[in-house]
């Protein structure tokens, strides 16, 4: 699922009980779809950048708007659920426009698969493998010889976590692990 942010501008003289409606039939859509809306944000009544047409007349026959009320929803959902959303909004006569973005956040990055592509995670790789060789170079110059490495079975444990660690956790004073949402997976 995708996270989605819509902001919306409706008619300042829209009743309120008309955008509740609205606000449902959209929730509904969503969460028929198999997505999840995560929140709903009035920001209220504010001036308008520019004068905005509607597409017909209201009750008091005016069709250009100098204020609108904005309204944020966030959900999760799929392209197609997305659609249908705009598709609702689209065919509202309270509604003047309409923008879908694709909300960024920062556990979005954290809770990427891929190691190479989560930037926290890299971090601490690096982090991880300067130390390493830091401490290679010195047992070297102490000993004279060449230090091996240790082998370790891959165990997958069960953790979920949804923020970004500072430093690695160890199973073992020999194993160090990273958590990658979902996962504990030895390091290679």
């Amino acid at each position: 699922m995708v996270f989605y942010e819509c902001v919306m501008t409706t008619k300042n003289t829209a009743p309120f009980q008309t955008l509740t409606n609205l606000m449902k039939e959209v929730s509904h859509k969503i969460v028929e779809g198999g997505g999840i809306v995560r929140t709903i944000q009035n920001h209220g009544i504010r001036t308008l950048p520019h004068r905005f047409k509607a597409k017909y007349p209201d009750k008091l026959g005016n069709r250009y708007f100098e204020k609108g009320r904005f309204v944020s929803l966030y959900y999760d959902a799929n392209p197609h659920v997305m659609r249908e959303v705009e598709t609702t909004l689209k065919m509202n006569e309270e509604v003047l426009r309409n923008t879908h973005l694709l909300a960024r956040n920062r556990l979005l990055e954290v809770n990427l698969v891929r190691e190479d592509r989560n930037r926290y995670l890299r971090g601490v790789m690096e982090t991880e493998r300067a130390e390493e060789e830091a401490a290679a170079a010195a047992e070297k110059a102490e000993s004279g010889e060449d230090s091996g490495s240790k082998e370790h079975d891959g165990a997958s444990i069960t953790c979920f976590r949804y923020f970004p660690m500072e430093g690695h956790i160890s199973l073992d004073a020999d194993i160090p692990v990273y958590c990658i949402f979902g996962k504990i997976k030895p390091v290679a």
